[in-house]
């Protein structure tokens, strides 16, 4: 990306958020901080209105405005595929409001561009398909948990628990909703079990605002909850350090063991997964063999252990 490019690109990530930091920008355009600076001295002198806190960050004096911004045709044909894969992905609400905003984005696309959609249009299809397309979904289920989020409303929900196949009326604070393992999750608060919870959101039977308001205050994100696991929760956390040469037999199987994230080592990749049971996960690790090697959960090695042995009692020669 050329210094102009950059210089256009950083301008509208200014546009599109309230406050940006310099380590923000830097990541997004691979660049380093002081290269940030001097962008963001250069926008100053063409006349762009960029106000800044110190220690907070950077923003675009709110009576400021773009021009309506173009896109290419490899931009438009990524919001195509997009909007493909959330058909199959999210619910009747969240996908109809997307596809107004693709609409309106056709709108505004030029006349090539607009042809290049229609082209390509009948040749991107998406078979897979998420339990979120199931008709007892509730209506507009994930707009209601990003209200709660947004307006830090608790929520109202009725859950069904797969361990107990029973339904339980729970009020839950959202901390927010992620994607693993082929569904949506809400990580929440509840208030029946005084802790942080992992509810599957097509096993939500009803879901409501409340006018009960809380606090985001010493609440973790996401990230920090999956880190800081255990078994007092429905699933915990599992990390393997595995060889590579067997990476291309698993590539696909990984995601059925609740697969979230991989970080490469040399000659290995450590990943982590989210389970609910020490024996499916297990399992499927005894036939990676010696290629595979368990980091934690401690416990796990204890349950392989024991699986070998009863196959070596059923197998070994007498």
């Amino acid at each position: 990306m050329n210094r102009i490019d950059r210089l256009t690109a950083i301008l509208i990530h200014l546009q599109s958020k309230k406050i940006i930091t310099a380590h923000e920008l830097a990541e997004r355009f691979n660049i380093s901080k002081r290269t940030v600076y001097r962008d963001i001295r250069s926008l100053e002198a063409a006349g762009i209105p960029i106000g800044s806190e110190a220690g907070v960050g950077y923003f675009i004096v709110e009576s400021y405005h773009l021009p309506p911004v173009g896109f290419s045709k490899e931009e438009a044909s990524a919001l195509l595929i997009a909007n493909k894969l959330s058909e199959k992905l999210t619910d009747k609400s969240l996908q109809e409001n997307l596809n107004s905003a693709i609409y309106k984005i056709r709108s505004i696309l030029n006349i090539s561009e607009k042809e290049f959609i229609e082209n390509i249009d009948n040749h991107i299809e998406v078979f897979s398909s998420s339990p979120m397309q199931k008709s007892n979904i509730p209506n507009k289920i994930m707009d209601t948990i990003l209200k709660g989020i947004d307006k830090k409303l608790a929520l109202e929900i009725v859950y069904n628990s797969q361990a107990k196949n029973e339904d339980t009326c729970r009020l839950v604070e959202p901390v927010g909703i992620c994607h693993y393992s082929f569904n949506w999750h809400l990580i929440a608060y509840c208030k029946l079990r005084n802790d942080y919870r992992d509810f599957r959101i097509d096993r939500i039977k009803n879901i409501k605002l409340s006018d009960k308001k809380f606090t985001i205050e010493n609440k973790p994100s996401i990230r920090n909850y999956f880190n800081t696991l255990t078994y007092d929760n429905e699933v915990f956390l599992v990390r393997l350090l595995i060889d590579k040469e067997i990476l291309p037999a698993i590539n696909q199987a990984k995601y059925y063991f609740g697969f979230i994230e991989e970080k490469d080592f040399d000659k290995k990749v450590e990943m982590s997964f989210l389970s609910n049971s020490e024996d499916y996960i297990a399992r499927w690790i005894i036939t990676l063999l010696d290629k595979v090697e368990i980091i934690e959960p401690e416990s796990l090695k204890s349950t392989i252990f024991e699986m070998i042995k009863k196959l070596q009692k059923k197998y070994y020669p007498s």
